[in-house]
């Protein structure tokens, strides 16, 4: 009689991971929430899904009339005077729009993208045309003018009816006004605010909050511009005279050097994002993390509106998205890969042209 031979289970049988539900997938995907002036009230957020990207970025998308109508209903509105579309910030997963007069005993709204909740903030006093927000080692900071502030923790999300998250003022006022600033990016570090103006560059350390200057130079990128864990290096829109459409990185400078570096770090210009004619209003890059993962708003005049001649109504505009990668090639340069785009367009709310164009958005 033959002998059976047992096979053993495995003494450590590991369950599978349940599949989150499609609900709770659907609130951790990030989405960039786009801001425009198409209400006659004020203002409206639009929901961009970005991984829907259908067309190669290489195709023709100059065809206005096929751009599509925004993604409707918006996901929020906010009332307020027009041509206040820079006073938008962001924070965490919250969207604050300063719109109203400057006046410290008007709150402001603070809307929540992921529990759709409003909450209020006081507003600090004093003006300016086009305020800086920035966010640094977990914090959020206001320029307003030469006066910097610091948001104090948001309020939980259960809270007493009525409580307002508040700012606090510093003591000492930045060596330049908000409106000034051509453009600025966080140190890897999490500490240092750089910030560039005409011809200089200044830093801000959070933790003490004092201003620096670590000479007369400037960085070369025009808006925000973010810290690339893989490229180590600051990439944005590039600001130089031929350079305009251009993606471009930049080395950050070693903490024991910024503070006597006389030159500008060493840069590289990458390839054009899009072209800067007459028609071109503004553009706004979103980095999205991941592997060198960022995208692109570029916001232009449709072809049924005459470049600068007069607007009879409202204004049609068409916003071009692109979703691309970064890399470094075999030869050093900065290159784009997996470019995908889409195009939406929009009918401005009011008569009131908007005196800030480039897009306002943010990935969250």
């Amino acid at each position: 009689m033959s002998k059976r031979q047992l096979t053993l289970q495995p003494c450590c049988h590991t369950a599978k991971r349940r599949r989150p539900p499609p609900s709770q997938l659907q609130q951790l995907r990030q989405h960039v929430y786009l801001v425009v002036d198409d209400w006659e009230s004020g203002y409206s957020v639009r929901k961009i899904d970005i991984d829907a990207m259908y067309s190669d970025a290489g195709a023709d998308l100059d065809d206005d009339d096929e751009a599509e109508p925004l993604p409707d209903p918006p996901v929020v509105r906010f009332y307020g005077r027009h041509c206040r579309l820079s006073h938008f910030g962001a924070y965490g997963t919250s969207i604050l729009a300063i719109l109203g007069p400057s006046d410290a005993t008007r709150p402001i709204p603070i809307f929540d993208t992921k529990t759709l909740g409003v909450k209020l903030c006081s507003l600090p006093d004093g003006s300016s045309p086009k305020p800086l927000f920035a966010s640094v080692g977990g914090e959020h900071y206001l320029m307003l003018g030469s006066s910097v502030y610091v948001l104090d923790a948001l309020p939980p999300r259960r809270t007493e009816q009525g409580k307002q998250c508040s700012w606090t003022k510093s003591h000492k006022l930045a060596p330049f006004m908000s409106g000034e600033v051509v453009s600025f990016a966080v140190h890897p570090n999490d500490r240092l605010l750089f910030v560039s103006k005409a011809a200089r560059t200044f830093v801000l350390d959070t933790k003490c909050l004092a201003w620096m200057t670590p000479g007369n130079w400037v960085m070369p990128f025009k808006g925000q511009a973010y810290f690339d864990d893989k490229l180590d290096a600051w990439v944005g829109l590039c600001r130089h005279n031929g350079g305009v459409g251009y993606v471009c990185s930049c080395e950050v400078p070693p903490m024991a050097d910024y503070t006597s570096m006389s030159t500008m770090p060493a840069w590289k210009l990458g390839d054009q994002l899009f072209n800067a004619d007459e028609r071109h209003l503004g553009a706004t890059l979103l980095y999205l993390g991941g592997i060198s993962d960022y995208c692109l708003i570029e916001s232009r005049l449709h072809k049924d509106q005459e470049p600068f001649g007069p607007c009879d109504g409202p204004r049609r505009r068409v916003l071009h998205f692109t979703k691309f990668s970064l890399k470094y090639d075999k030869n050093g340069e900065l290159r784009t890969t997996r470019r995908t785009a889409r195009s939406y367009q929009m009918t401005e709310g009011h008569e009131l042209n908007e005196i800030f164009f480039t897009p306002v958005a943010f990935w969250m």
